[in-house]
């Protein structure tokens, strides 16, 4: 009996894979774009580099974010993570199953459905990170935070 949730998959939306492409060029991209990142530290720790429809792409500085976020909820999301600098730590979690924890390097990323539940932190040992983010969405939101935020039941 599989025990995977439906996907509840809109095609209008870029799949995942494609959404990892996306965020490969832009992280590739990362001396063009990193003053935007650094400009913005008093106001956080991520800015929108791009916005159209239901895409957005943020860039995420992890020197000013906590170690042990909680597990971040990307239902209705379709997105990817490209590591442009440094290491996150990624921990994936499944119902029924243990997490299970990766370490994703520089120019190495990872893509996502609206099925996925995970959590991630800087790897501090490999010095400062920063990342890109996707994210494809059905009912964009012009002033939300990137998606996902949102606690899970797990967090």
């Amino acid at each position: 009996m599989d025990r995977r949730p439906a996907a509840r998959s809109s095609t209008a939306l870029p799949a995942p894979e494609e959404l990892l492409g996306i965020a490969r060029q832009v992280g590739r991209d990362y001396p063009r774009w990193r003053e935007r990142l650094r400009a913005s530290a008093d106001e956080g720790c991520w800015v929108q580099l791009f916005k159209a429809g239901p895409l957005g792409v943020w860039a995420v500085g992890w020197d000013h974010v906590p170690p042990g976020t909680c597990y971040l909820d990307h239902e209705d999301v379709r997105g990817a993570v490209y590591v442009a600098r440094g290491t996150l730590l990624h921990e994936r979690v499944r119902f029924g199953s243990a997490p299970h924890s990766t370490q994703v390097s520089a120019g190495d990323g990872f893509c996502f459905d609206e099925t996925f539940y995970h959590r991630m932190q800087a790897a501090r040992e490999h010095g400062p990170t920063v990342s890109v983010h996707v994210f494809a969405v059905e009912r964009p939101d012009d002033d939300a935070p990137p998606p996902g935020r949102h606690p899970s039941p797990f967090g």
